[in-house]
């Protein structure tokens, strides 16, 4: 039996409930995610697969794609009344969920626990042949690790994704992301910690204020800084539409990028607002809870302590709340029995190449 078809890595009632009482709390307070046009989204009810596709960016943790996941899960959960298992399957990289420092916190698999899907071309493909919904984010890796003088300019999209898409008449709703180009301005790239970077086998190394103390502060290598964060659904598309007489798939991929870069510079100049520290201050002002807690510093604590408390079944191997906040030594607990990738094949972007309509 097809391993991907079993999916068993998946746990909806886990994903529900931190998505309830972890990641919602930092949402609303620390990030002050604000949500325009997801109403007026196609109904997932209609039998036709759907295609969220937004820009990624900031430099640090991918916490624009966790904010992402969880504002399109909540919303078809609370107002659409889908059950939690239906919700859209975002792909991301398979070292996500290979590489200990990847992982929230080193929660083992807990991307896949979430729902994410190693995003490799033939699993994009299974995922719309089922029906299935899907978060993709097309400039992937490289579009997250650009440097803050490049920000909202977005990269490549690949051109068979878009091929698939009409091949299983999914539609594709262009998502544009403000705020999270913020979450680490001041972060550089540079040859020297490109090279560190892949000897480690992580996606990228920046040069940042923050990287003298990764050392003695590990939580800090899991931060993003309090930018308020927008989130706007533009209209849907159908790859159909994009494409007129005589155009090849190149040019109807090379259309769609240029709408998602107009529509994301108008999303930018009316809702893009920099750090905004007062309104933070603000925000935590009103938490429900101790507003130190949703701090990043506590972060560690609030992933790894839920886990355990709610799913300790999922994570055998959790390590102590308090690990992060140990001097060197928060770096040198690798987790044990490291689950391999179920459904690893070729990374998407450059699988995409091989795939044929």
């Amino acid at each position: 039996m097809n391993k991907f078809m079993v999916d068993s890595s998946f746990d909806p009632s886990y994903a529900e409930k931190v998505g309830r009482e972890v990641i919602a709390p930092l949402a609303e307070h620390y990030f002050r995610v604000k949500v325009v046009g997801l109403e007026a989204t196609p109904d997932p009810r209609d039998n036709r697969p759907i295609i969220f596709l937004a820009n990624h960016a900031g430099r640090a943790f991918p916490w624009d794609a966790i904010l992402l996941d969880y504002t399109v899960s909540r919303y078809w959960v609370d107002d659409l009344d889908l059950n939690p298992k239906d919700k859209p399957r975002s792909l991301s990289a398979p070292d996500l969920s290979c590489h200990p420092l990847l992982l929230p916190f080193r929660l083992e698999n807990w991307w896949r626990r979430m729902g994410c899907v190693d995003a490799t071309a033939a699993n994009f493909g299974r995922l719309l042949r089922q029906g299935k919904n899907v978060i993709i984010f097309p400039e992937g890796i490289p579009g997250i690790a650009r440097d803050f003088k490049d920000r909202y300019q977005l990269l490549p999209f690949p051109t068979p994704m878009v091929r698939l898409a009409e091949q299983y008449n999914a539609l594709l709703v262009p998502v544009s992301i403000v705020g999270s180009e913020y979450f680490h301005p001041y972060a550089r790239r540079v040859k020297l910690l490109d090279m560190v970077a892949r000897r480690l086998k992580l996606p990228f190394l920046h040069l940042s204020p923050f990287l003298p103390l990764l050392p003695f502060f590990p939580w800090l290598f899991y931060v993003a800084l309090p930018a308020p964060v927008t989130i706007y659904f533009g209209k849907a598309l159908s790859p159909a539409d994009l494409k007129t007489n005589g155009q090849d798939w190149e040019s109807v991929t090379t259309e769609l990028r240029r709408l998602c870069q107009e529509q994301l510079n108008e999303t930018r100049s009316s809702y893009e607002n920099g750090m905004q520290w007062w309104g933070l201050i603000k925000a935590l002002a009103k938490a429900p809870r101790p507003a130190w807690k949703l701090l990043p510093h506590y972060w560690p604590s609030l992933f790894i302590r839920h886990a355990a408390e709610n799913a300790p079944q999922l994570f055998p191997n959790i390590p102590p709340r308090w690990w992060f906040w140990l001097p060197l030594l928060g770096w040198t607990r690798p987790p044990t029995g490291l689950e391999k990738p179920t459904n690893f094949e070729e990374p998407l972007i450059e699988a995409f190449a091989a795939i044929t309509p």
